[in-house]
């Protein structure tokens, strides 16, 4: 039985705000795919569509997100608080994208949701994997930045010319999002390290937000790999080349995003994955001890294991391709390319053509007579 809508504990909340690149994509999918089944349990995941706690999130920080803000999607965030509001038991919101929003934004979502109790959710990733991982999404992205590269601007200071740190300051987002909330609701879910049961985040995750996983059957088909070292290097030389004065956004998107990477290059193989230079692991242990600290400090929830957010060196760091690498992966992906490429549709005429044939040839001694008028 759902819980009436007066009951201050059963109106809930949870807001999940990020981190980017901690399996938000898939527990995104999975919770979707599972909204009637969550329905049964009493737990909303709001929307029409799967995009729209995107289109939320984007709305509410309008001025980041300039490119992305869809006038088709005006008020997104508004309706999500409606249905919400409208729900008597608890319901969630989940979008990466949440972790960028000022303080200010951030006060005025949780003033937006202040009818029920909320719970801010943010999913940590040890930073050993992140930093790869977010720089191959920016190549993914149109970006050309180097690995080398990345790698200084990001360990030069949190205000770097990447956007890194934006989204990945793990103690900066609780700040953001958990002042004035009690420490008891703030969940800090850590993401499993690799090599684990594939579902162990969503276990993780539905259980922060009083889900029954063995209850919601449906699980997602495919993932965001990670491409290859050689693959994210063959995709950022051709990114060189298609800048974005010389490709619009929508023709990269399709192209690029979706057919290219997501058809050709990750049916590949992918023999290694970028990772974290040993040169790196001081500082980047080094903050990954401060997040940890902070959260311990503050008493946060903690949903798996700080000690998981310890970046753990790689055995064997990934090997630069050599050109004549690249090149064998070039004409594999051309290759593959054409034999995937999708054929033009046909016309409605195209269609109609056999059956027009057909009948022209049944038509015998009248053939004559259209003949003569063709």
């Amino acid at each position: 039985m759902l819980p009436s809508a007066t009951d201050p504990v059963g109106r809930r909340v949870f807001l999940h705000v990020g981190l980017p690149k901690t399996g938000t994509t898939y527990l995104q999918d999975r919770l979707w795919r599972n909204r009637s089944a969550a329905l049964r349990q009493g737990v909303l995941y709001p929307g029409d569509r799967s995009t729209d706690h995107f289109h939320a999130a984007v709305h509410l920080q309008p001025e980041r997100y300039l490119d992305w803000v869809d006038p088709a999607f005006d008020g997104a965030w508004d309706r999500l608080v409606g249905a919400v509001r409208a729900w008597p038991g608890t319901s969630v919101i989940s979008h990466e994208l949440f972790a960028s929003a000022t303080a200010p934004q951030a006060a005025a979502a949780l003033a937006d949701l202040s009818f029920a109790q909320v719970h801010i959710v943010v999913t940590a990733r040890d930073l050993g994997r992140q930093i790869p991982s977010a720089w191959q999404e920016d190549v993914k992205n149109q970006q050309t930045a180097t690995f080398d590269e990345f790698l200084a601007t990001t360990a030069e200071s949190e205000g770097g010319p990447n956007t890194f740190w934006e989204f990945q300051d793990l103690p900066r987002v609780l700040d953001t999002w958990a002042g004035g909330l009690p420490a008891d609701r703030v969940h800090v879910v850590t993401v499993p390290p690799a090599g684990g049961p594939r579902d162990e985040l969503w276990r993780r995750f539905t259980a922060t937000v009083g889900l029954d996983a063995d209850a919601l059957p449906a699980t997602v088909p495919g993932s965001n790999a990670a491409l290859s070292t050689a693959q994210i290097e063959l995709l950022r030389r051709m990114n060189t080349r298609l800048q974005p004065e010389r490709i619009e956004w929508a023709r990269y998107e399709a192209a690029v995003k979706e057919f290219l990477i997501g058809s050709v290059l990750f049916d590949l193989p992918a023999p290694d994955r970028p990772a974290l230079p040993p040169a790196h692991s001081p500082w980047v242990r080094e903050r990954a001890h401060a997040a940890a600290a902070v959260i311990r400090e503050r008493g946060y929830d903690v949903v798996g294991d700080l000690s998981e957010l310890e970046p753990v060196p790689p055995r064997r760091p990934a090997a630069a391709p050599s050109d004549e690498e690249l090149l064998e992966l070039a004409l594999d992906t051309l290759a593959e390319t054409v034999r995937r490429m999708p054929l033009p549709q046909p016309t409605l005429a195209d269609r109609a053509r056999p059956t027009l044939r057909r009948v022209y040839k049944r038509m015998g001694p009248l053939r004559t007579i259209v003949d003569r008028f063709r």
